[in-house]
């Protein structure tokens, strides 16, 4: 958008990871309004609404000052278009101020518009009595904020979602709401990698690569069910402390906070356990490798799902318990229906190119910026 001769400004709640991400790049940083009170009392999340309501709306005159946050960044930056990712807060300022907005996300934090939004919990059941008063609960809240900020009340939730348009930065099979037949899909949007390639252990067996953070309950467990297979494990772990290597770490099983290069990974790993986070899911299933997923919280298990439906990967919920992990490694390895599917993900979407993505983005905000 800068070589198209635009302004690009970030509002954004990581000032400082913000711009490591973008380095030198002309762009200004502001501090997004953020709500950072906790709520207690509500029902299990079950569907998008029931994330809106934590996210501060159920503290109405909290949400009205950071409503007026937004409208003051607005118009001290006078935006011809703003670009939304999961910014609530920012939509219902759009509304009052009457700004142009597009959405865009990897499909979660862009839901699909329904009355009553639909359960983001497939794998269990939920009453429609429940996804009803989730989401009738959350526009009573936010037409509390839209009305004391001067704005006009929601009909429906949907309609805070409805007018704009909406780019879904992922592919079909990985929406995480399912397909959407008339949805704008652009495809993921992918950093290049600078990281070094993986160091694996110099063990036999089959070498297994692990991304999870070490502070989750299943880590250890994981851990040690590794330390007694024949394999060659490597360990990423972002908050890994020195206790923990000094713990769990073996001749074969080696433990490293710091990242590598995920697209080499996906080449010489034969099994590889991860968080279900988008990027990772893309990377492997791009090349081929159906991923063994241990969700941590709802927006990962319900992508980790929508794999697990189409036999593109495992899911193991890990507060399940009672996993045999290498049980899973030997069903992921010796899988051939799976390893099929995934192979034909991989081959439809071969020709698929980063910077075309990324063109075709640009040209659709222009656009919608009346540029």
């Amino acid at each position: 958008m800068i070589a198209r001769g635009h302004r690009v400004s970030f509002i954004t709640k990581d000032l400082i990871g913000s711009r490591r991400l973008l380095g030198d790049l002309p762009v200004a940083l502001f501090p997004a309004p953020l709500w950072r009170g906790k709520v207690k009392g509500l029902p299990p999340v079950v569907c998008y609404p029931d994330i809106l309501l934590r996210t501060g709306f159920m503290d109405t005159d909290g949400m009205v000052a950071l409503v007026e946050g937004w409208m003051a960044l607005f118009r001290l930056l006078a935006p011809d278009l703003i670009v939304a990712e999961h910014s609530p807060g920012a939509l219902v300022a759009a509304r009052v101020a009457r700004l142009p907005c597009v959405l865009v996300g990897t499909g979660f934090t862009v839901p699909r518009p329904a009355q009553p939004f639909p359960s983001i919990t497939p794998w269990q059941k939920v009453e429609p009595d429940r996804l009803r008063s989730g989401t009738d609960k959350a526009r009573e809240m936010i037409n509390r904020v839209l009305v004391k900020s001067g704005g006009e009340p929601l009909e429906r939730l949907a309609d805070l979602f409805t007018p704009h348009d909406s780019v879904l930065t992922t592919l079909p099979e990985l929406d995480h709401y399912g397909p959407r037949p008339a949805a704008s899909y652009c495809g993921p949007i992918m950093l290049r990698s600078t990281k070094p390639r993986p160091q694996w252990p110099q063990s036999g067996g089959p070498r297994i690569f692990v991304y999870l953070h070490a502070h989750l309950p299943v880590f250890p467990e994981l851990m040690r069910q590794l330390a007694e297979l024949e394999c060659a494990a490597l360990v990423v772990a972002p908050d890994l402390a020195s206790s923990d290597v000094k713990r769990f770490q073996r001749a074969h099983l080696r433990l490293t906070p710091e990242q590598v290069d995920m697209g080499m990974v996906a080449e010489e790993a034969d099994a590889v356990f991860n968080h279900a986070s988008h990027g990772m899911v893309v990377e492997l299933l791009r090349l081929g490798k159906p991923p063994i997923m241990l969700p941590s919280y709802v927006e990962q298990a319900l992508l980790a799902y929508r794999v697990f439906q189409r036999g593109l990967g495992i899911m193991a919920q890990p507060s399940s318990g009672g996993w045999d992990y290498g049980r899973l490694i030997r069903r992921l390895i010796g899988d051939q229906a799976m390893a099929a599917k995934a192979a034909a993900f991989a081959k439809r979407y071969r020709a698929f190119d980063q910077n075309q993505v990324l063109e075709a983005l640009a040209e659709k905000l222009e656009h919608l910026a009346g540029s």
